[in-house]
């Protein structure tokens, strides 16, 4: 039997350099936001989050959202940084009429390919 070459990261399309360049680009726009109860930092893959003072016996409310047929007109557009603040809102919206209050917010971003400068547009909206 053959011994198949490994197959890296940047093999399969994944630019880990743009990756990290995205997550210092946007780390001044995400400090801005941050609540005292989350704890750690930018780009991870998981989040921490302290509970806050004063909650009696709290719940926790989730919810994922996106933000449909905008995303078309941004592309078509080039105008990516109304975007971000279009999916927070979705996704605070359903948080709300439960009755909860929004703590932290984790982000998805997919493409087939990074471009840091759209990324960031799109994180800084």
């Amino acid at each position: 039997m053959s011994k198949q070459p490994s197959l890296s990261y940047k093999d399969a399309g994944v630019d880990i350099d743009a990756g990290e360049a995205l997550v210092e680009r946007i780390k001044s726009v995400a400090k801005r936001t941050k609540r005292p109860e989350v704890m750690g930092g930018l780009g991870g893959f998981g989040a921490l989050c302290e509970i806050p003072a004063g909650y009696k016996q709290p719940v926790l409310v989730s919810g994922t959202d996106g933000v449909g047929t905008k995303l078309r007109l941004a592309l078509n557009l080039n105008k990516h940084d109304t975007i971000g603040i279009d999916l927070v809102a979705m996704c605070v919206n359903d948080l709300v009429v439960c009755g909860a209050e929004p703590l932290f917010f984790l982000d998805y971003y997919a493409t087939g390919k990074l471009n840091v400068d759209t990324a960031a547009q799109v994180v800084t909206g």
